[in-house]
């Protein structure tokens, strides 16, 4: 009995250390897709040099606009939907997977809803009158 209570607290005394700090990141690429976002966080500032974005199986270029300051961060709008991650080439030519962030395709709907609750029901009602005037006729 006392060889597990020794064995527990050893085991509660490594897995309780402090987390190490993280330096924060000193570059952030944001990728603008219709649906959702792919952020990169970066450790190093990258060198200039043209950027690539894997899109439907081929790379094609990526426009880039950086912001000067510190963190440096820079912005890209691709025109299509994406998985749920994607793939960056930086001018060093390391490959970046980068996980999607925001709401995925099923909360869309929900997220760009414009209406309230009343005005739905107005409309619903609005609706229902004009099935009626219809069947009338």
């Amino acid at each position: 009995m006392r060889v597990l209570l020794v064995f527990v607290l050893l085991l509660a005394g490594f897995g309780c250390r402090k987390p190490e700090p993280v330096a924060p990141p000193r570059a952030r690429l944001i990728v603008r897709f219709l649906d959702r976002d792919a952020v990169l966080d970066m450790a190093a500032v990258p060198s200039v040099g043209p950027w690539r974005l894997k899109n439907a199986g081929a790379w094609e270029p990526l426009e880039i606009r950086w912001k000067p300051g510190e963190p440096r961060i820079g912005a890209a709008v691709v025109g299509r939907t994406a998985p749920d991650w994607v793939l960056l080439e930086d001018p060093a030519q390391d490959t970046h997977r980068v996980v999607m962030r925001g709401p995925g395709p099923e909360e869309l709907p929900r997220r760009n809803e414009r209406m309230d609750s009343d005005e739905r029901d107005a409309l619903g009602l609005l609706g229902v009158l004009w099935v009626l005037s219809w069947v009338r006729r």
